[in-house]
């Protein structure tokens, strides 16, 4: 809590308890899930492809279509550079979409200063609450280690994952809980054999009548003295004849390879996260594939959600909205992206800077021009451009009266 502690008494003090009823409740959480191996593997490469995604402010007509992009828009400046004085774009988006695939439910604080955004602050809680505020609208009052604080719900960007069973939180990892179960008895189950297997060697036997424990305990101490002498003095020990020893192996027994990876399966599937993925080891399909399946509805999500915290009803009734892209050939192959930028380059349908952009390299100066082949012809004209006859005059005046462009 050290970085909202500037403004946690004024937010104390502005709604004090001005709310009543409980709301909507977030689900409970158990930090051992993200202490799995597995499962944090598979959330760290969600979160680190998510978080790839670049913000943008955008203008949309009413067709949905993106008539301007603002590229000195502040919202943008925090969710791609410096979210806060701690976290970087990166970082914020980062930890937003792991806690949102560890918890359910992920919580980003706006500040203001005015009207102007001057950082964005991801929010851990232990729970949280939905209230409402006595004369109109809504708080969530959250718990961070016992300590409860409140803030407008206007101020708040809400991420959600499978949303069924709660108004206003996603819905529990109970699903899973028996894989991870398994998962954690058959890796403590194996821990265990290892550690008997390791420590137990053999069967020591003696022929003498040895009626006192003490006298087995001290026979049994004298000859393990002469093994591990024997280990380090070339490996034999000697034994007369009332002694005889029994190696004992001992077999660390727990689930199968193959019964274990049909369980981790699960984990995989919840998540909607291949294990070629977590591997980094994709092909092209699929990782097209997942990006279509898994990190684009979030990105859309994330737009909604930061869209409806930053702008108010007027600015969105004129357009203004708050996207994440990575570009459409996001996964694909290096090669595939040149057969793209050559079958794009004579309609002019690329800048020199975006073709650049996709083979990784940095713009250049005046690589913001459409280049294109001088092959193609209005199709309505192409005979009079085979043949070299010129435009009709009385052609050209009647595109003048109906509004068409004379210098065609």
């Amino acid at each position: 809590m050290g970085i909202l502690s500037s403004f946690l008494n004024s937010i104390r003090a502005r709604f004090g308890s001005a709310y009543y009823g409980y709301g909507a409740r977030s689900a409970p959480w158990n930090r051992e899930i993200y202490e799995q191996e597995t499962v944090r593997a598979i959330i760290d490469a969600i979160a680190t492809h998510a978080a790839k995604g670049m913000a943008q402010h955008v203008i949309m007509d009413q067709d949905g279509r993106i008539t301007k992009i603002n590229r000195r828009s502040p919202y943008t400046k925090l969710l791609n550079m410096q979210a806060n004085p701690i976290h970087s774009g990166f970082d914020l988006k980062y930890k937003l979409i792991a806690q949102m695939e560890t918890r359910g439910t992920a919580i980003c604080y706006i500040e203001w200063e005015g009207t102007r955004p001057v950082a964005m602050i991801p929010i851990n809680y232990g729970s949280y609450e939905i209230r409402e505020i006595i004369g109109g609208g809504y708080a969530i009052q959250f718990d961070d280690n016992g300590q409860l604080t409140t803030l407008r719900l206007e101020d708040v960007v809400v991420l959600k994952k499978m949303l069924c069973e709660r108004d206003a939180a996603g819905d529990d990892i109970e699903p899973i809980r028996n894989t991870l179960s398994m998962i954690k008895a058959s890796d403590e189950g194996f821990i265990e054999a290892l550690n008997v297997s390791n420590k137990v060697r053999g069967i020591y036997k003696t022929k003498k009548t040895m009626l006192d424990p003490e006298d087995v305990k001290d026979g049994q101490k004298e000859f393990s003295e002469r093994m591990q002498a024997a280990a380090k003095e070339g490996g034999i020990v000697g034994l007369d004849s009332v002694e005889d020893y029994v190696p004992l192996n001992v077999t660390p027994y727990s689930a199968n390879a193959a019964q274990m990876q049909a369980v981790r399966e699960n984990l995989f599937t919840y998540w909607r996260t291949p294990a070629c993925i977590v591997k980094s080891d994709y092909t092209e399909q699929q990782g097209m594939a997942f990006y279509e399946s898994k990190i684009e509805p979030i990105w859309e999500m994330a737009g909604e959600a930061f869209t409806n915290a930053c702008f108010t009803q007027r600015e969105k009734d004129n357009g203004n909205r708050i996207i994440f892209t990575g570009g459409a050939l996001m996964g694909s192959s290096i090669t595939t992206r040149i057969n793209v930028i050559r079958e794009a380059k004579e309609t002019g349908l690329l800048l020199i800077n975006e073709q650049r952009e996709l083979l990784g390299y940095p713009p250049v100066e005046g690589g913001d021009i459409r280049q294109v082949s001088l092959n193609y012809v209005n199709a309505d004209k192409q005979d009079k451009y085979q043949t070299g006859e010129e435009d009709d005059p009385e052609e050209t005046v009647e595109n003048n009266d109906t509004g068409g462009d004379p210098n065609e």
